[in-house]
């Protein structure tokens, strides 16, 4: 295993003039090419979703509010993005003068009302970003985990850790936050940009910590960190080591979480040691959590909170927006449960009920954040908030019991419209339909009898069942239809190389080459397609270019003169039984060979009128698949964006691997890189003739084809995104009990 300490030069004190290891400026360059990139999206999609609120306000103070902040954008987007990459460059010559980075003061002294609101702005900006950096630190935790190893081991004598390494998610996100000071925003408005870097470039982190992996082991830095892991007694890189043989796994391949059962005594114990905490520190790692045990008040008992909850699930409606629902949460229904009422006073709950309203909150706080699902099914399963918590504080094995029919039923939704996409019309969706039915019903029916659950279960298998039995129909025609186009277009590959090598350095009568690149290249592909390139009739159709061309040059001496004469009849022959295969009528066919004939006369003959000889034209090379002037680029004659696409191609060798690797029948989430659009789609097959990848949608049809090494740099990019098809309750059980358990390890206040 090579060290790199000899890359290491001895530079001045100060740790921006020294000059970066090549394999950490490596790093950093293939890094900050993908995160700006991603940047770039962020600010488009900014551009497009202020338009798209100016344009839907209520009000004109709104309305001025969102157009102010597109323009905003739009004037400082070159100076966010420059120092956002000032940023990121920084970090990592402070991590190589070993300097780590100190977190910036904020001013909480004074008692001038008139800063109370900046106040505010700074702490729920603060609140935002630490979201952020705790859900990507969790996303992403095995490949950071593995980065932090080889940069340390890449640098030694200078410990690495989450606190320095410029890659990690806190201070990608506080750099962004820092590099936005120059935009005049509105709190609201900064909110909104915060959100979309979430979701557009914080959640591609682990794209991120691949390619800076990637570039480290093909290096030689740490292929299996488990040697050094152990090494490191006592430990300086605070996290569980995963799986060792797993660079970019995390990347390509969805964590299935089955089953994921808890027993309600052990959440009881988890939430009793969060509570330790200040509220300041548990809104900030736990966003919204609330202490309803804490509640000035008499208790409210647990069979009064469920006949409230009853008249509450009534008179939810099935139009809420997502906004909305987020807007009308468990808490928030909660909230106007327990606060005074008239004469009535403010209501507190036993403490049990309490941990299982916040968990339940924070299971659809979840569902509404879950990139996998599309926004109209978070919006349709987040309005079984109500049915859920009763059932939770009904029975408290609930969270212990993988079989539970309401669980069941949640999976289920989440699986079918895994494929949904923004192109779905959900007025004429029937799958849409018969969620919002399910949904609307339970909320109608459900008391306290699980069978409805059981019930509308059984009927979403059905329809499931009958809408996969037509899709599979038509994704194995999608897939004949597409093999069948890829043969063809092996075929014609195959026939344009061959014809192309024979005559790229000879000159024929027009009539002869036309000929060669219309006609007889349609017969090499028929021959292709019918019996390969191994086959006696390829081989005699491809000897055929050879003979005509042979015999298409003045020939001079006596001997070859006498071997014209032999070959020519059976040469005419050969093309006639040719030409009656491939020509449109028997007409054509005839006038086509007595051409050929009369031309190969002409030039043996004793006539002055001899054809002109001249080599392939231009368009003749384009249609056998040639363009004149194609070579690469250099380095230096290339534009900015097509080496940042350099950039990307030398660094796909894992991810083609992982293409390869990749099963059958897994949901990506696909961005056009021109449009923004998002299209979900599923890998139906691969086609070995062409080295292609099909994608179809949820009804079978054909939605995308890539190239093997195009699909690769995709994944890398993050363009192409695994979607995880595990079941949505256990992911979004084990997420929340990994918060929690997070949050039960850190230091407590002194």
């Amino acid at each position: 295993m090579k060290k790199e300490s000899d890359l290491i030069k001895a530079v001045p004190n100060d740790g921006r003039q020294r000059n970066l290891p090549v394999l950490l400026r490596q790093t950093k360059d293939s890094t900050i090419s993908i995160l700006l990139a991603h940047l770039e999206n962020l600010f488009s999609a900014c551009d497009d979703l202020f338009f798209d609120l100016s344009s839907r306000s209520v009000s004109n103070t709104e309305q001025n509010l969102y157009f102010e902040s597109m323009r905003e954008i739009r004037l400082q987007k070159e100076g966010v993005i420059a120092a956002f990459r000032a940023e990121i460059e920084g970090g990592f010559h402070n991590l190589l003068a070993n300097v780590t980075p100190q977190k910036k003061p904020t001013d909480n002294d004074g008692e001038n009302s008139s800063l109370s609101l900046v106040k505010n702005d700074v702490l729920e900006q603060d609140v935002a970003v630490t979201s952020m950096v705790n859900k990507a630190r969790i996303n992403c935790q095995e490949s950071l985990y593995h980065l932090n190893l080889r940069l340390d081991y890449l640098l030694p004598g200078i410990t690495v850790t989450e606190k320095n390494n410029p890659l990690d998610p806190h201070q990608i996100c506080h750099y962004f936050a820092d590099a936005c000071q120059c935009l005049d925003l509105n709190i609201k408005a900064r909110i909104i940009v915060l959100k979309q870097f979430d979701r557009l470039v914080v959640s591609t982190l682990t794209t991120v910590y691949a390619a800076a992996n990637a570039v480290l082991v093909e290096a030689g830095i740490l292929p299996d960190t488990r040697e050094y892991a152990k090494s490191k007694s006592g430990g300086k890189i605070q996290a569980p080591p995963p799986a060792p043989d797993k660079v970019v796994s995390d990347v390509l391949s969805p964590q299935i979480q089955q089953n994921v059962e808890v027993e309600f005594a052990e959440l009881g114990r988890l939430f009793a040691s969060i509570r330790q905490y200040s509220p300041d520190v548990l809104a900030r790692v736990i966003p919204n959590y609330t202490p309803y045990a804490s509640n000035p008040g008499p208790v409210l008992q647990n069979q009064e909170l469920l006949q409230r909850l009853n008249a509450n699930q009534h008179m939810s409606t099935p139009q809420l927006s997502d906004a909305e629902l987020k807007l009308n949460g468990i808490r928030n229904i909660i909230d106007d449960i327990l606060s005074s009422h008239g004469q009535e006073p403010e209501r507190a709950l036993h403490q049990p009920d309490d941990d299982v309203i916040n968990l339940v909150a924070m299971f659809f706080d979840f569902v509404l954040d879950d990139k996998n699902l599309p926004l109209p099914v978070q919006a349709l399963i987040s309005r079984l908030q109500i049915p859920v918590l009763k059932i939770a504080l009904h029975d408290k094995a609930f969270f212990s019991d993988g079989s539970h029919p309401t669980r069941k039923l949640i999976n289920a939704i989440a699986n079918a419209s895994i494929g949904w996409d923004d192109s779905s019309q959900l007025e004429k969706d029937r799958l849409y339909d018969v969620i919002t039915k399910i949904t609307h019903d339970i909320n109608e029916q459900y008391e306290d009898d699980d069978n409805v659950f059981t019930a509308k279960y059984n009927e979403l298998q059905l329809f499931i069942e009958q809408t996969e039995r037509r899709s599979s129909v038509v994704e194995k025609r999608t897939e004949q239809l597409a093999e069948g186009q890829a043969k063809t277009n092996q075929a014609k590959r195959m026939a344009q190389r061959a014809m192309f090598e024979k005559l790229k350095s000879t000159s024929l009568p027009e009539v002869i080459s036309q000929f060669l690149t219309e006609h007889w290249l349609s017969y090499l592909v028929m021959t292709h397609l019918k019996h390969g390139d191994e086959s006696p009739e390829w081989i005699d159709a491809t000897q055929l270019i050879d003979d005509l061309s042979w015999a298409s040059q003045k020939q001079t001496d006596a001997k070859s003169l006498e071997r014209l004469e032999k070959i020519r009849p059976a040469l005419l022959t050969r093309i006639g039984a040719s030409l009656e295969t491939i020509s449109a009528t028997p007409e054509e066919a005839t006038d086509t060979l007595a051409t050929i004939e009369q031309t190969l006369r002409l030039l043996h003959g004793a006539s002055t009128d001899t054809p002109e000889i001249r080599p392939l034209t231009a368009e003749q090379a384009r249609n056998l698949g040639h363009t004149p002037g194609s070579g690469s680029k250099s380095w230096k004659d290339m534009t900015g964006v097509e080496r940042q696409q350099a950039r990307y191609k030398q660094l796909t060798y894992d991810f083609i691997r992982k293409a390869e690797e990749l099963p059958l029948q897994t949901w990506l989430s696909y961005v056009d890189n021109k449009t923004g659009k998002i299209t979900r789609c599923k890998l139906a097959s691969r086609i070995e003739q062409t080295d292609t990848y099909v994608f179809v949608n949820r009804f079978g049809f054909r939605a995308l084809e890539k190239q093997r090494k195009d699909f690769a740099v995709d994944l890398q990019a993050g363009r192409a995104a695994i979607l995880d098809s595990g079941q949505l309750f256990d992911r979004a059980l084990s997420n929340v009990l990994a918060r929690l358990n997070s949050t039960s390890k850190l230091p407590t206040e002194k």
